[in-house]
């Protein structure tokens, strides 16, 4: 029993590790995940974008300090601190500085395990500030750390700093109200830095448990005035104290997701209020609730019941009751009533993970519990025990004959609910203050109810594999340091295997493609323009041209070997990339050499900078760029004719304005077959319509599939070069659904010679890269006739600083995206450096808050005179 009595004297250390003993022995017995197994916690986003972010954070922190400002491989180059500010704050990310950047799904799995442990301890802490003892803690601690929020968001880690912020943050709102602000405004300021996306929603919250804890506290009017005061200049010096990263983050987001805000607002609810019952049941999730889900509040039976008992309990003041009743009817109108979700998401309908700020809830319904049981030492009356009952049946009977409904559960789940909320019910019935045995029961039920929820979410989610992981980013690694370390200078490289669009974070080099929620709008489009893959928040440039291959500087790519086994995800099909100079290879990838790249920079015609693109048109698009950077006229695509076009039976067309619309009339494989010669083995290109995206169709040509990118939005290209010349070729269309409409399928041919004229002309003035930092780039460059710009690939946005010869010039932006610089003829020396927009006025703001907040609230005061008056004023109030 001894060992029993220790850990009883340390309750919160009991409620940090519980949750990482429970996932802990999940992860590695149930989920197998390495080193205990070949699994991983890679997951949907968590596998396709973040731990890229991490790989870029850790190379960051050891040898690029300039990356936290700018990225050269955030597709073809863009600001960082918005995407830092959003992703990579979180102090647990120094994790994964101590593991190997080959082993970063490890490092994921220690930093997970620390975070739930983490928002157990701040759950337990908080509720140890009001006055709760024992067991109790570490079982409200879990059932907040492995609640229904946390567990469907294990795969958006960064939010969990919030959440484990907030209990925090709610412990100073307290604080201020009894009269010490300082812990409020640094944690104010602590939970904006560390993510300002959940904290503005820690925020929102804050407003209304503040408001909460005047009514709680019962102050008189003058002691409410000095409150609303100290709160309100608090909390602004609290994000002055963080404006040197929410300013130039603020202005990031006027260029990237910002513009994505939503112009207006359905005066709705946005679905069935009573289905919200159905997330009260353990594990209600599957994959089909991340797109378009209802909110994650479960918080097991022991919070939930608790909180609706506090209601009804008599030695808690009415008017402390009736304001937790407004605020919790506020949150929960606020997770089904369209405008208020959508102020609570900033404005911005969530893309995927609807009701991001549930997290709140789950906070609110186990502060209701904890108080409520704080204030029932002798447990639940028969009136209360009859109310429960009627309450779970009622729900659970409400769920049970709309399963139908909810295909994210079973019977089972239900009945396991069921029982478990019997349970509870039974266990808050026992008289608490008098049976040291009730917290054992409490935190015995609350691992059982807390256990199975996370088990039966995690279980309908897929994984990588550990060695799909490691195998791809080593053989990728591996081509990447044969091409580095046969050149040192400034390039792009492209590759046609992928694992995710942002490996060139992972890896460390120049790249093109981008999956980020901190994305300029105008990257994307520009790709849509040459027909490449793009979307909000992310491009891929999987289907490039010779030509496009040139301007934007991918002078190197990686293929595939023939006979490799590895897992190298075919990512495009270019057979064009053959045509390049091989110059090495390892053992899985073939390493070739692109002498037509232009370079990062170039000399290049004025008359680009009245060159417009269009959407729809991608090869002449091409040509237009080509056009506008010569000075004259030119065609490099050659428009060629099927020799016919023939469909299977089962398939029913209909011609309408820019294409056919294909209808399946009856089963087997529907095929639309088209037929060409090859007289040259110069590239063939196809060009099909944004309908054959997502799956929609299956592209072959001669039987060999041509790989279409997941997701695209516009006209794409796709290489179509065949093998042999003078021999019919056939282009197969597989529908894969019963109805599509296709349209833009045109076959076109690339006219070597008039390319090759033109990158001739444009290779002629090139900028000679002499330093090039993360964030900076040095050259000289030779203009040799008059009204030439340098034109580079760099996209330009403000923050950019370019001096030619020692002088200061403004650049010019052309095609919508790129930065040029107006020359005159001549050597010319160019330097180019990048700070974000408002990052020195975020430091000065910051600066001057710091001074404030010294000389208001630390400067000459004793460091633990107020303390223990304060504590003795709380726990009397409490």
């Amino acid at each position: 029993m001894r060992w029993i009595n220790s850990i009883k004297r340390h309750p919160l250390t009991v409620a940090f590790a519980l949750p990482i003993i429970i996932m802990g022995i999940y992860f590695c017995a149930c989920q197998h995940v390495y080193p205990f197994g070949n699994s991983s916690l890679l997951t949907v986003d968590m596998g396709q974008q973040y731990i890229d972010f991490y790989a870029y954070f850790r190379q960051t922190l050891l040898g690029h300090p300039g990356q936290f400002f700018y990225a050269w491989n955030k597709a073809l180059g863009g600001d960082m601190i918005g995407v830092w500010a959003y992703y990579l704050m979180s102090p647990f990310n120094l994790v994964l500085v101590l593991v190997p950047k080959s082993m970063l799904d490890v490092g994921i799995l220690i930093m997970t395990l620390l975070k739930y442990g983490a928002a157990s301890l701040s759950m337990a802490y908080y509720l140890q500030r009001r006055g709760l003892r024992s067991w109790v803690l570490p079982a409200y601690g879990l059932a907040y750390a492995l609640s229904g929020w946390m567990i469907a968001n294990q795969l958006n880690l960064m939010w969990f700093d919030g959440a484990i912020m907030l209990p925090l943050v709610a412990d100073a709102v307290d604080r201020l109200v009894a009269g010490q602000p300082r812990r409020f405004l640094l944690l104010l300021a602590a939970t904006l830095l560390v993510n300002y996306y959940i904290g503005y929603m820690v925020i929102l919250f804050t407003i209304g448990y503040f408001l909460f804890a005047l009514v709680r506290d019962r102050l008189h009017k003058a002691a409410v005035i000095r409150a609303c005061r100290r709160f309100a200049l608090t909390g602004l010096l609290g994000a002055a104290l963080a404006a040197c990263l929410l300013v130039p983050t603020f202005f990031q987001i006027t260029q990237s997701k910002g513009t994505y805000t939503a112009t207006t607002v359905n005066w709705q609810f946005e679905y069935n209020p009573l289905h919200m019952l159905s997330k009260l049941v353990a594990g209600s999730f599957n994959f089909d609730q991340m797109p378009s889900g209802l909110p994650n509040i479960f918080v097991g039976s022991l919070a939930t019941l608790g909180a609706i008992i506090y209601f009804t309990n008599r030695r808690i003041n009415w008017r402390e009751r009736v304001a937790a009743g407004t605020w919790t009817v506020f949150l929960f109108i606020s997770m089904m009533f369209e405008p208020l979700d959508l102020v609570w998401h900033g404005l911005q309908f969530p893309v995927w993970y609807p009701y991001r700020f549930s997290f709140v809830v789950t906070f609110w319904l186990i502060l209701l519990a904890a108080r409520g049981f704080k204030y029932l030492p002798d447990g639940i009356s028969l009136p209360q025990m009859l109310l429960l009952a009627f309450v779970c049946v009622g729900a659970d009977l409400y769920v049970w004959f709309n399963l139908d409904s909810f295909s994210y559960l079973t019977k089972q789940q239900v009945l396991l609910t069921g029982l478990l909320n019997l349970l509870a019910i039974i266990v808050l019935s026992l008289r608490g203050n008098a049976h040291r045995g009730t917290y054992v029961i409490m935190l015995l039920l609350s691992i059982v109810d807390m256990t199975s929820n996370a088990a039966l979410t995690l279980n309908q989610l897929a994984y990588v594999s550990h060695s799909d992981y490691h195998t791809y980013t080593e053989a990728l690694r591996s081509g990447v340091n044969t091409v580095q370390s046969r050149d040192s200078g400034w390039y792009r490289i492209g590759k046609t295997v992928g694992r995710t669009k942002n490996d060139a974070m992972e890896v460390g080099f120049n790249g093109t493609d981008q999956f980020n929620s901190m994305f300029e709008p105008n990257v994307p489009t520009f790709f849509g323009q040459i027909g490449q893959a793009d979307g909000d928040g992310f491009v891929a440039y999987a289907n490039g041209t010779e030509f496009t291959d040139a301007l934007l500087d991918t002078k190197y790519w990686l293929t595939k070997r023939a006979g490799s086994t590895a897992f190298l995800p075919t990512e495009s099909t270019r057979e064009d990339v053959a045509n390049y100079t091989g110059i090495g290879h390892t053992q899985n990838l073939n390493v070739y050499r692109n002498d037509n790249a232009l370079g990062i920079a170039f000399g290049a015609s004025a008359n680009i900078l009245q060159t417009k693109l269009a959407t729809g048109s991608p090869l002449t698009n091409q040509e237009r760029i080509a056009t506008g950077l010569t000075g004259a006229k030119t065609t490099m695509f050659t428009a060629r004719p099927f020799e016919s076009i023939t469909m299977t039976n089962n398939i029913k067309s209909m011609a309408g304005i820019g294409g056919s619309t294909y209808t399946v009339k009856k089963g087997g494989a529907a095929t639309i077959t088209y037929t060409f010669i090859a007289n040259t083995t110069e590239p063939y290109y196809l060009t099909v319509d944004s309908s054959l995206t997502d799956n929609a169709a299956t592209i072959r040509l001669n039987g060999q599939q041509v790989h279409l990118a997941d997701s695209f939005r516009n006209t794409a290209v796709l290489n179509v070069t065949p093998a042999q010349v003078n021999k019919v070729n056939t282009i197969t269309i597989t529908l894969n659904k019963q109805s599509l409409f296709l349209g833009n399928v045109a076959l076109y041919q690339l006219d070597t010679s008039g390319f090759k004229q033109t990158i001739d002309q444009l290779q002629k003035s090139p900028l000679h890269v002499t330093h090039h930092g993360s964030n900076s780039l040095r050259g000289t460059v030779n203009i040799r006739s008059k009204n030439q710009v340098l034109m580079t690939t760099i996209p330009q946005v403000p923050g950019w600083h370019v001096r030619v010869d020692g002088r200061t010039v403004t650049p010019k932006k052309v095609l919508g995206l790129f930065m040029a610089i107006p020359l005159t003829k001549g050597h010319h020396t160019i330097s180019m450096y990048y700070v974000p927009p408002y990052l020195v006025w975020g430091i000065i703001i910051s600066l001057i808050a710091a001074a404030i907040t010294w000389f208001a609230f630390f400067r000459n005061r004793p460091r633990h005179a107020a303390l223990p008056r304060f504590s003795k004023r709380l726990r009397q109030r409490s």
